[in-house]
C-alpha cells in the first residue's frame, strides 16, 4: 500500500490489469475468483477533457470498507494514462482493508488475465485521471 503527499493524502492501490476481453467479462470474471460483486456505474470521465470517458465498474466490500473500482484504459478518443497505453484497465482499491498481495495473486490466476501488477505511484506524472469523485 503506497501514499502519496499531495495537499490531502491519498491512499490507494492502482493496479494495471493487461487483459482482451471487454470489461464485463473481465469482471464477471474478478467477481468469480475475489468473490466481489462489481456493478457498472456511469463511466469515468477524463479529468482534463471530459469528452472522453471510460467504462467502470464498481464495488464496495461493506465488511472491511474499501472500495474497488476497474476502470477501462481506453476509449474511442483516447487513454485515461498515456503514459501506460499497453495497461488495458486498472484497478483502483482505496479506504478499508485489503492485501495487495493477495489480490494480483487473484487476479493472476483467472485465465483471461495476462498479467495483473501493482502501478509505482512514484512513476505516475498525475494521479489526477485517477481519482473518483463520486
Amino acid at each position: 500500500m503506497k501514499k502519496i503527499k499531495t495537499e490531502n493524502e491519498i491512499d490507494f492501490l492502482i493496479l494495471g490489469v493487461n487483459s482482451h476481453v471487454k470489461s464485463y467479462k473481465l469482471c464477471w470474471e474478478i467477481n468469480k475468483k475475489l468473490q466481489t460483486n462489481f456493478i457498472k456505474k456511469e463511466n469515468h470521465i477524463h479529468p482534463e477533457n471530459n469528452k472522453i470517458t471510460f467504462n467502470r465498474f464498481f464495488y464496495k466490500d461493506e465488511k472491511n470498507g474499501t472500495n474497488y473500482n476497474l476502470i477501462s484504459n481506453r476509449s474511442e478518443l483516447g487513454y485515461l494514462d498515456l503514459n501506460n497505453k499497453s495497461v488495458n484497465f486498472y484497478l483502483i482499491v482505496d479506504g478499508g482493508i485489503y492485501k495487495s498481495k493477495n489480490i494480483i495473486e487473484k487476479l493472476n490466476q483467472i485465465d483471461d488475465v495476462l498479467l495483473a501488477f501493482e502501478l509505482d505511484l512514484k512513476q505516475i506524472k498525475s494521479i489526477t485521471p485517477f481519482l473518483i469523485n463520486d
